[in-house]
């Protein structure tokens, strides 16, 4: 059974990236109808869906087969070639892409292997955004701050720091450096149902990890949360961010 098997399903109940975040990328890195892009750990392929009407050719790569599943499922119709298979030990051809995505995944790669396969298969004048949709601490999201405090109460590690990746020092080995970072903030809402979904989605929170235990953990998410919302709502304002980097001109 694969770390995430058993949260592919919950997946799209992550903080989203909303339509203007697409836009905003495409726009300031200057997509043409011949950009060629990559997905790296596509999970369910919020990314590839996403970017999907701004550029010519897509492949998204994971190496869970359940996410494939749910990601397939989703991106029907839109032409984008999924692929069970590593970064590190990818083949493709040297400058297959124009522009790389990579989302909620670098901590979980290679970085030497990951690194000497983008130094082949980015073209020269190519990019590659590491990508992330994450609540604020602004003043309308206090419930985030108590929807942590379950899921780390319940979490079978909840030492998270070492998801937490200096970007910039993760590519210093490389050719690579930041170019730019475009970011917007997004309002939207979720429900507490949908809530509780999301925090499934964790591996250390992960219905496998649980087990018989889930139940419990629902219900004091839902307590949790229930006092910030209204009719069954949580208000979430959102920081989108894409930090780009390149080769130096």
């Amino acid at each position: 059974m694969g770390r995430f098997e058993t949260t592919a399903d919950f997946y799209q109940y992550r903080e989203p990236y909303p339509p203007e975040f697409f836009a905003e990328v495409a726009a300031r890195l200057a997509f043409t109808p011949g950009t060629r892009m990559l997905d790296v750990g596509c999970g369910p392929a919020n990314l590839a869906i996403g970017f999907a009407p701004f550029i010519k050719q897509c492949t998204a790569i994971d190496v869970e087969p359940d996410m494939l599943r749910v990601a397939r499922e989703s991106a029907a119709g839109l032409g984008i070639q999924f692929l069970l298979q590593p970064i590190e030990t990818a083949s493709f051809e040297k400058a297959s892409f124009d522009f790389v995505t990579i989302g909620r995944a670098l901590h979980w790669l290679s970085r030497e292997a990951t690194l000497g396969v983008f130094e082949r298969i980015v073209t020269p004048s190519g990019c590659i955004a590491v990508c992330g949709s994450m609540s604020t601490d602004s003043p309308g999201n206090e419930w985030v701050a108590k929807f942590r405090e379950v899921r780390r109460t319940w979490a079978s590690d909840p030492d998270e720091s070492k998801y937490k990746i200096n970007f910039e020092e993760w590519f210093a080995p490389s050719l690579f450096r930041k170019v730019a970072e475009i970011t917007i903030r997004h309002q939207h809402a979720i429900s507490i149902s949908d809530l509780v979904r999301r925090g499934l989605s964790f591996s250390t929170n992960s219905p496998a990890s649980l087990g018989d235990r889930r139940p419990q953990f629902e219900s004091e998410v839902e307590a949790a949360v229930m006092p910030f919302a209204t009719n069954g709502l949580l208000e979430e304002e959102l920081f989108v961010k894409a930090n780009v980097f390149a080769r130096p001109a």
